[in-house]
């Protein structure tokens, strides 16, 4: 009886645990969490192996299941740059003459890179495919990083945790130039500071100039990172001071490169003919128009838009009538008084931060919200339901991130100075955000890193475990 007694009360507890857990389950926040529990428990004792390789070919195959079943409209800047790669490649360069790429003629190197790939596959998907190869990249990139900071399963469960984030896992569906630039920043990143890279001495510092470079030719994003290198070699030269004339010159070496192919680009794109203007950006001033908006809360705004594209001249091209303007704009919104500045920067991190992009990716599945999926839930609460995994894999990684920073000294003085870049990387981008424009989708770069900076945390969980197991 005392057997049967046990049977009865161990199918009890699991009948229990999975009513608790299908009730968990229902709520994407306990999801998350539900998430990040078992990844830990599938990691606390041993990491898995070859898991370089386990990343990048599960990581893909999960991206292309999911390019085979979410199909989103190509649409707003990534549709005018679609079908600018689509004329490039006829041969039809009449999109320079647009205000888009005339004023915004870095845009055109984007358009070249797309055009590339379709000249082998003319297809969206191709350039979804690719977006799927280098999206999984990253996250390896990311891991090979963390490994050298942090212990074994504290990396594999921060770029596990990477793995399953929707927002990160469904992006390469949308035809964006994020994915691309973010591998070549992250690339520069772990050649500078991946244990992988040591045995190239010095060169690894121009060659990470030249590939923060690759990144930002493809979308403006490599002054964070330029910022977050220099941070990291002022807290090297503190820390190392007999090291100060080999890294000072290791960082001439990285930001000569970084300029100079920076401007090898731009007269490369000059004179091949695929934009008179080169890669500048012909009007910085707008991002802190709209950056500044209040009734938008620093995303686009179009009456702003309204007011600027008058000044133009004939060819697009911004005039002294243009900077005035939007200096007016610019100074008159920073007099609005300390109270409604602050007011803004909060409502910024709001739109920033607290809420999701997925509405490019899964908005497009919301036409028919009422629509059950296998009869079972409706597409509107399996949105919801996403959208709130999606957040709560967020806050737990800033949470983790943020443990670990604070934690013990002893801890950081083991590792490198290297191991701040994620936090500065991060920090970096949080501050740029609060000057200019912002958009939800415009978090993807600095939240790879925070889930990177998340391993930290993950790290010091496991190692407290460690120790209370051995002290007892």
């Amino acid at each position: 009886m005392a057997k049967l007694y046990r049977v009865f009360q161990g199918l009890f507890c699991v009948c229990f645990i999975l009513a608790a857990l299908s009730i968990l389950s229902l709520n994407g926040y306990a999801a998350a969490l539900l998430a990040a529990a078992a990844v830990w428990l599938l990691l606390r004792r041993r990491p898995l192996p070859q898991f370089t390789l386990l990343l990048l070919i599960g990581g893909l195959v999960l991206r292309i299941g999911i390019l085979l079943v979410l199909h989103p409209p190509i649409e707003s800047d990534f549709l005018m740059m679609y079908e600018a790669a689509q004329s490039l490649l006829g041969g039809d360069l009449s999109f320079l003459d647009t205000p888009y790429f005339s004023l915004w003629a870095y845009q055109s190197v984007f358009v070249a890179w797309e055009a590339m790939w379709l000249s082998l596959w003319n297809s969206p998907v191709c350039l979804e495919l690719v977006n799927a190869v280098l999206s999984a990249g990253i996250v390896c990139l990311l891991y090979r990083m963390a490994r050298g900071w942090v212990s074994e399963c504290a990396a594999q469960a921060a770029c596990l945790l990477l793995t399953i984030f929707p927002y990160a896992l469904t992006l390469h569906t949308v035809l964006t130039n994020q994915i691309a630039s973010a591998f070549f920043l992250t690339l520069g990143v772990w050649l500078l500071a991946g244990d992988d890279c040591r045995r190239l001495g010095f060169w690894r510092f121009p060659l990470a100039g030249l590939a923060l470079q690759c990144g930002n030719l493809l979308r403006s994003e490599g002054i964070i990172f330029v910022v977050a290198v220099l941070a990291w070699a002022v807290f090297e030269a503190v820390r190392h001071p007999e090291a100060v004339k080999r890294l000072a010159a290791g960082m001439l070496a990285l930001l000569v490169v970084y300029f100079a192919s920076g401007t090898a680009a731009g007269a490369i794109v000059r004179v091949s003919g695929l934009n008179p203007h080169g890669v500048q950006n012909g009007d910085p001033g707008w991002k802190f128009v709209t950056g500044l908006n209040f009734s938008t809360s620093g995303g686009y705004s179009q009456e702003d838009w309204s007011k600027i594209y008058p000044t133009l001249d004939e060819n697009y091209q911004a005039t002294a009538q243009t900077e005035t303007v939007q200096d007016e704009l610019i100074a008159e919104r920073l007099s609005a008084g300390p109270v409604k500045l602050m007011r803004h920067m909060l409502n910024k991190l709001r739109l920033l931060w607290n809420s999701n992009a997925l509405d490019w990716t899964l908005g497009h599945t919301q036409q028919q919200p009422e629509q059950l999926i296998l009869g079972l839930i409706t597409r509107g609460n399996a949105y919801t339901l996403v959208c709130q995994f999606d957040r709560g894999l967020f806050y737990l990684s800033l949470l983790l991130a943020g443990f670990g920073l604070i934690a013990p000294r002893e801890r950081w003085k083991q590792r490198p100075s290297a191991a701040y870049l994620p936090y500065f990387i991060f920090f970096a981008a949080f501050c740029a955000m609060l000057l200019i424009e912002v958009q939800p989708r415009y978090a993807y770069l600095p939240q790879l890193f925070l889930f990177l900076a998340a391993a930290f945390g993950l790290d010091c969980l496991g190692k407290s475990r460690k120790e209370k197991t051995e002290n007892a």
